[in-house]
């Protein structure tokens, strides 16, 4: 048992070995989002208030953290959960009601949530930390998911509703993309709006976060050459799938196998050399006669890497898996910070849902910023990872 100091006012809290998964991401909280932080954000966005109550903006923004850590408690159990933990200052005993909370929250707005993600968003691994680097190259990802929001006029004429068929769907829906470091998951940019904004627009809007060094992993479906040349043009590599059918002029083959074409944008003459690798990964399963082989459809990943010495071509398509951090991220957000539950989110406001969905960002950032310190000590070591990733 060891003792550490509460962020908020000093007092000691007691830590054992056998903490709740609430506790270690209350831990998480108080860590990232000092008061001085949170104070910095409130004052920043302007949403101080001049008159003490007990539902002042400093408070409000660690209350709209603290939904995201208990789910399913309504408001009255968040804001209690907020005073026992010690993020609440002690010496306040009074609870709010449910209508003051609300509105308490409506005073707050989105811009401090956005504001703190801002404030602690970005890459975390280091070298040492497994999984990070490839080559010399810091790894990244992009992906996206859809998020269903009540089901109010409001939020319906802001994200409007995916449709099944002929029938529109139950819920309107937020598209979120995020740019997600691999190895640690970390965040390093993440963007929503309605869920009828393709993500090609959304990615545009991540660009500003690539930089020279990182190596993009994407699966773009049809293929936007004109957001494949704005990404290059940041300065980072990149590798992403793209249809098997899709017709690229030839410039020469490798001596690899991998090819060397053309991309064209908006009907240029000479485009850009870029490198296309094709594979196909071949799995052993046990059927009922025994093994049996499932060979995969041909996967097809065009890159900046031109050179095979450079970027093997068994190494890229190694790599690739790597793309799936995204997918991990959304799965810890919607599975595990959610506590397995499908409802939608609680707000019935765009307003609102944007602070929410702010507010869910940062905790999950911090929860995975506790990630690149524990890694090395885990035992696991470059051993655990895939051969190309251990480069």
């Amino acid at each position: 048992m060891r003792m550490r100091k509460n962020a908020m006012d000093g007092s000691a809290l007691t830590v054992t070995a056998g903490t709740s998964s609430q506790r270690i991401r209350i831990r998480a909280l108080t860590r990232i989002f000092t008061p001085e932080l949170v104070d910095f954000v409130v004052e920043e966005a302007g949403a101080g208030e001049e008159r003490t109550n007990i539902l002042p903006a400093s408070l409000m923004v660690y209350f709209v953290l603290t939904m995201w850590l208990f789910t399913g408690y309504g408001y009255g159990l968040v804001l209690r959960e907020l005073t026992e933990s010690g993020l609440r200052p002690c010496g306040e005993r009074r609870l709010a009601g449910t209508g003051s909370l609300t509105a308490a929250r409506a005073r707050l707005g989105q811009a401090p949530l956005r504001l703190l993600f801002d404030r602690i968003t970005g890459a975390s691994g280091t070298p040492a930390t497994p999984g990070v680097f490839w080559r010399g190259l810091r790894l990244a990802s992009l992906d996206d998911t859809l998020l269903e929001v009540p089901d109010s006029e409001a939020n319906a004429a802001a994200y409007g509703r995916s449709s099944n068929g002929p029938q529109p769907g139950s819920y309107p829906q937020v598209r979120l993309l995020a740019l997600a470091e691999c190895g640690t998951g970390s965040m390093v940019g993440a963007v929503f709006d309605s869920g009828a904004v393709a993500e090609r627009t959304l990615a545009e809007r991540l660009l500003v976060h690539l930089t020279e060094g990182t190596l993009l992993m994407a699966d773009c479906g049809p293929l936007d050459c004109d957001l494949f040349s704005a990404a290059a043009r940041n300065g980072a590599h990149l590798v992403w799938r793209v249809p098997v059918s899709l017709a690229l002029p030839l410039v020469r083959v490798l001596h690899d196998g991998s090819r060397l074409v053309e991309l064209r944008c908006g009907g240029e003459q000479h485009g850009t050399v870029v490198r296309v690798v094709e594979y196909a990964v071949t799995t052993t399963a046990l059927g009922v006669d025994g093994l049996v082989e499932e060979t995969s459809e041909p996967i097809r990943l065009m890159t900046t890497l031109l050179e095979p010495h450079q970027a093997p071509t068994s190494e890229l398509a190694e790599l690739y898996a790597a793309r799936w951090t995204g997918e991990a991220i959304f799965r810890s957000i919607t599975i595990e910070q959610r506590g397995g539950r499908t409802a939608t989110l609680r707000s019935n406001s765009p307003a609102m849902v944007e602070q929410e969905l702010w507010a869910m960002l940062c905790v999950y950032q911090a929860v995975r910023d506790l990630g690149p310190d524990a890694a090395p000590h885990t035992g696991l070591g470059d051993g655990a990872l895939p051969a190309a990733i251990r480069r």
